[in-house]
């Protein structure tokens, strides 16, 4: 094809772009994604070496089974299973026994009652129990529908049928560190829970904390995704062409086209044009506002409210090895469970060491000892590895700026010295780097090793992310919307630009959607917390 016409062509064929553009092809419009690279998925991506499947970005599954395109598209029938490991984390520290958080809250509070107080144990289960309400009747349905404005929001959640919303509300400007001492929890317990937080490169203070009940509830309740994450973009991707959508793969766009003011269509990197009567972009801001437009084409704002976009300033270092055994850990002789943990944490013990480490990151220092996570996913999925071997996945946050391609086998070793001073048994076949510079360079949207598609800040989050123009899909560029991880609610595959875009956009074309309404959403109407949307 050298020329088409459609009615919504949508740029990047991320998880964003897939759903978006599902949905609107199964509603009869003729949709078109665009993708620069060879291959669709964004950072739902497995690689896999002589049988050794490595998941680099995506592997914690957040909003598995309850993202509304799993039950719209029927994604389980289309091969996507997940995987919920009854451990969830593992807390490991020299000279102490390993603290575990099960699925099962309840196994999590006997754990903790029997291993530092009881008291502790039913803090836990009321901070549970407070944060699952936040999660299931607040902070699930609000990712599911356009950003509302904080004081339209504030407001509801006050006036509501339900004192939850009140309750919410009480703790919306808390830090995590202070919404846990809330619970009384002192460390070792206070460091762990912040650390569910702090792990995704968000700072205890940039005002962000109403979002830490989300993280706590998801990370307590993550899925591996079964045969590895790219199962999920293909299932998209088929529901998506079987649904008579039509995806370009290399076909980086450099230009909107516009006509009267308002956009038409696309421009390619090899020259041709894709018309369309409505233009998405789910690529980040500045690629958006300062490469897809030239300056008298759209308004000063949105190229101000660019330019100022800021990127995440702790992104990932990676480790990936081909293992000839799975880690079994020092100290777990009486803890068998801890060697089943989904993720295991090491040497998180002080509040204060994971804000110090904070601290050295954001201000461009290597910390001098990484505070790292592993996973080993072949023990929950076995074809993630050949038989008899396993796939092992180390991460830790670090600065972008660094001479990555000087350092990386060194700082490699250095990571993979602290997993086996835990783990003395791991005996690494293969190991792959994958340093925060190689992320940039192969995807061009994950700016600076780039997280989430921006900053996780308190002015580019709720109603201005990416901008007070742009956060529910429309902009003021006519015909011309944005739904990716840079617009509310965000990142980390949860579903929610993408599915909010298809809705809009949706209804701006006047066709009859072929999907429902999430239960949640329809509560949350009921419980008076979403209004006007």
């Amino acid at each position: 094809m050298n020329n088409g016409k459609f009615d919504v062509a949508i740029i990047g064929g991320g998880p964003n772009g897939l759903i978006c553009g599902a949905y609107l092809a199964r509603t009869g419009l003729s949709v078109a994604i665009l993708e620069a690279r060879h291959e669709t998925g964004g950072g739902l991506e497995t690689l896999e070496f002589a049988g050794h499947k490595y998941n680099l970005h995506a592997i914690y599954h957040m909003m598995p089974e309850i993202m509304p395109p799993y039950q719209d598209f029927n994604l389980k029938a289309r091969g996507v299973k997940y995987i919920f490991p009854d451990v969830q984390t593992a807390y490991f520290n020299k000279n102490r026994p390993p603290l575990l958080i099960y699925r099962d809250p309840e196994k999590t509070a006997q754990f903790i009652a029997t291993h530092f107080t009881e008291q502790d144990g039913a803090r836990y289960r009321r901070m549970y129990h407070d944060f699952s309400e936040y999660f299931q009747k607040i902070l699930l349905p609000f990712t599911y529908v356009p950003a509302m404005g904080a004081l339209d929001m504030v407001t509801a959640l006050d006036n509501s049928s339900d004192d939850i919303g009140r309750r919410f509300n009480a703790i919306t400007e808390l830090t995590p560190t202070e919404i846990i001492d809330l619970y009384e929890f002192t460390d070792p317990l206070k460091a762990c829970f912040l650390n569910l937080f702090t792990m995704w490169g968000i700072s205890n203070f940039d005002g962000v904390g109403f979002l830490f009940p989300l993280y706590f509830n998801r990370m307590t309740n993550a899925a591996l995704c079964a045969g590895g994450s790219h199962r999920l973009s293909s299932a998209l991707y088929k529901t998506f062409i079987q649904a008579g959508g039509v995806v370009l793969d290399q076909a980086e766009v450099i230009k909107v086209s516009t006509t009267g003011g308002k956009a038409d269509g696309v421009i390619l990197k090899d020259g041709r044009e894709i018309k369309a009567t409505a233009v998405v972009s789910t690529v980040d801001p500045r690629q958006t506002f300062l490469q897809f437009f030239d300056p008298e084409e759209i308004p000063h704002e949105l190229r101000q409210s660019a330019q100022k976009w800021e990127w995440e300033k702790q992104v990932f270092f990676g480790l990936h090895a081909a293992l000839s055994c799975s880690p079994r850990y020092i100290g777990t002789e009486e803890y068998p469970d801890a060697n089943r943990a989904l993720i295991s944490f090491f040497d998180i013990s002080s509040t204060d060491a994971i804000l110090d480490h904070a601290d050295a990151i954001e201000a461009g220092r290597l910390p001098d000892r990484p505070l790292g996570h592993a996973t080993c996913a072949s023990i929950f999925d076995p074809i993630q590895a050949p038989e008899g071997l396993h796939t092992g996945r180390w991460e830790c946050l670090v600065p972008f700026d660094a001479d990555w391609e000087g350092i990386k086998d060194e700082y490699t070793q250095k990571c993979l010295s602290i997993w086996k001073s835990y783990a003395p048994n791991l005996d690494p076949i293969d190991i792959y780097a994958y340093p925060p510079t190689y992320i940039e360079k192969k995807f061009k949207n994950m700016v600076r090793g780039s997280i989430k598609q921006g900053s996780y800040k308190i002015l580019q989050m709720g109603a201005f992310r990416p901008n007070d123009y742009c956060s529910r899909t429309w902009t003021p560029i006519g015909n011309f919307y944005v739904c990716g991880a840079s617009v509310y609610p965000g990142g980390l595959v949860i579903a929610g630009p993408g599915y909010v875009g298809a809705n809009v956009i949706a209804e701006d074309f006047g066709v009859k959607k072929t999907w429902e309404e999430p239960q949640c959403v329809t509560q949350a109407r009921r419980n008076g917390f979403i209004r006007g949307l």
